[in-house]
C-alpha cells in the first residue's frame, strides 16, 4: 500500500459522506458550491439545505437540474395517478428553492424542459460540493431514497482541484457548459458538457478496452459502448467483471446486461442490494470514479464529471471498502434466471434509446434562474427551513476563470 495522501478521501455511504461534507459546509468561509441532478425536500434534501444556509461562507450558490422540477421519489410527476405523498414532497421541493432564494443562496436549474419532452432525457448528471479548497465529487444525490442506496463520494483538499471544478460549475451556472479536462498530478478530471461528450470520452474508452489484466466495474446502469470496451479487453485477455444491483431500480439495465455480458466474456456478477455506486478499476492501477453510470447517456448527452485517479493508497482503500466486499457477496447472473426473451426486449429498448438521444440537441438554454422558472412562487415558505441566521441579500457570483483544458 502506499503512503496514506491526505488530499484525498473515500467516502463510502451516505452517513460518511455527510457527516464529513456537513463539517466541510460549516468550516467555509469563502465560497460555497453546491450541483446536484435530484434535490428533494425530504429529510435528507432538507439537512442539506439547512447545512448550505447555516453556512458562514460570503458566497453560497445552488444549481439543481430541471429533473428535480419534473421526478420526485422516482416518480413522473407529469403523470397522472401520483401518490398523495409525491405531490406534497414536489410542492415542498419548490418551496425549499423558494426560500433559499430568498435567503441568498441564489438558485440556478439546468437544462430545463420548458414544456418540450423531448429535452427531458437531456440531464445535467452532476453531483459536485465545492466548499473553499475542498472538493467532493461522487454519485450522491439529496434525497432520501439516494442516501439510502450504496453510494460513494470522493472528497479532495487541493486549492488548484477545486477551482478547476468551481470553474466548471461557473460554466454551468451561466449557461455555456464546455467539456474540458485537467490533469493534477496523480489525478485526471473530466467535465463533460452533453455535446462533446463522445471526443471526451474517447481516451477512457480507448484505456477500457486496452486494459491488460483486469477491469472491476460497480456500476447500477452500464451499456454501450462502455460494454463494448469492456468485450475488447476481455478479447485480449483481461478478466473483466461488472458488479451490478439485483434489485435494480431500472431492471432493464440489469436484463440487458444478462444477455451481452457472457457472450463477451464478461463475469456479471449481482449484489443482493441497490448500489448507486460509480466506480472501475483498470489493472490495478487506474481508478475511475465520478458521476457518470458508463452508459449510453452519459457518452450521449448527460453532463458529468470523471475522475481517473492513480493513487496506490485511494486504489487500496477502494479495494479493501468496495471491491472486496462486492466480490464477497456477489452471485453469478445465471442464479436469477432472467428469461431470453426480457434479455432481448431489454437490448432492443436500450439500442434504441441510445439511436433516440444521439439525434437530441441541448439548443441554446442550458441555464436558467430559479425565479425566472417560478416566477408564481416566490415567498412562499418551505416547512421547517429556516435561513441559518443568515439573512443575508444575495451575493454576486463568485467568479474564477476557468484553467485552461490540460
Amino acid at each position: 500500500m502506499g503512503a496514506k495522501d491526505d488530499r484525498y478521501r473515500l467516502l463510502v455511504g451516505s452517513s460518511a459522506f455527510w457527516n464529513q461534507a456537513e463539517l466541510d459546509l460549516a468550516a467555509a468561509r469563502h465560497r460555497v458550491a453546491i450541483q446536484a441532478m435530484t434535490f428533494e425536500a425530504d429529510t435528507a434534501g432538507m439537512g442539506v439545505a439547512e447545512a448550505i444556509l447555516a453556512s458562514p461562507a460570503a458566497i453560497r450558490r445552488v444549481l439543481v437540474d430541471d429533473y428535480s422540477r419534473n421526478v420526485i421519489n422516482d416518480t413522473m410527476l407529469p403523470l397522472p395517478f401520483r401518490p398523495a405523498e409525491v405531490i406534497a414532497e414536489a410542492r415542498a421541493t419548490l418551496a425549499m428553492f423558494d426560500q433559499m432564494n430568498a435567503a441568498g443562496v441564489p438558485v440556478r436549474v439546468t437544462n430545463p424542459v420548458l414544456g418540450r419532452p423531448l429535452r427531458y432525457p437531456l440531464r445535467n448528471h452532476k453531483k459536485l460540493l465545492v466548499m473553499d479548497d475542498v472538493a467532493h465529487i461522487g454519485g450522491i444525490n439529496f434525497s432520501d431514497h439516494n442516501f439510502a442506496w450504496h453510494d460513494l463520494m470522493l472528497r479532495i483538499e487541493d486549492a488548484e482541484v477545486a477551482d478547476f471544478l468551481l470553474g466548471d460549475f461557473d460554466n454551468d451556472w451561466v449557461g455555456t457548459p464546455r467539456g474540458v479536462s485537467a490533469t493534477f498530478g496523480d489525478l485526471q478530471l473530466i467535465c463533460l458538457d452533453g455535446d462533446t461528450n463522445d471526443r471526451m470520452m474517447q481516451p477512457l474508452i480507448d484505456l477500457v478496452a486496452n486494459a491488460r489484466a483486469s477491469v472491476e466495474m460497480v456500476s447500477a446502469y452500464p451499456t454501450m459502448p462502455f460494454v463494448g470496451a469492456m468485450a475488447q479487453a476481455a478479447r485480449g485477455g483481461a478478466h473483466v467483471t461488472i458488479y451490478s444491483p439485483a434489485p435494480n431500480n431500472k431492471p432493464v439495465i440489469r436484463d440487458y446486461l444478462a444477455g451481452v455480458a457472457q457472450p463477451a466474456g464478461i463475469a456479471l456478477r449481482l449484489l443482493p442490494e441497490m448500489t448507486h455506486a460509480k466506480a472501475m478499476l483498470i489493472d490495478g492501477e487506474a481508478l475511475v470514479l465520478g458521476s457518470s453510470n458508463f452508459n449510453f447517456a452519459s457518452h450521449r448527452t448527460s453532463s458529468d464529471i470523471v475522475a481517473v485517479v492513480r493513487n496506490p493508497a485511494l486504489i487500496a482503500d477502494f479495494e479493501a471498502r468496495l471491491l472486496g466486499p462486492a466480490r464477497e457477496s456477489s452471485f453469478a447472473a445465471d442464479d436469477l434466471c432472467i428469461p431470453a426473451w426480457r434479455q432481448w426486449r431489454a437490448r432492443a429498448m436500450l439500442e434504441l434509446a441510445d439511436r433516440t438521444l444521439a439525434r437530441l440537441s441541448h439548443g441554446p438554454v442550458r441555464a436558467m434562474d430559479w425565479a425566472a422558472l417560478n416566477p408564481r412562487r416566490q415567498g412562499k415558505p418551505a416547512p421547517g427551513l429556516t435561513d441559518g441566521g443568515q439573512g443575508k441579500p444575495a451575493p454576486q457570483a463568485f467568479q474564477r476563470p476557468l484553467p485552461e483544458t490540460r
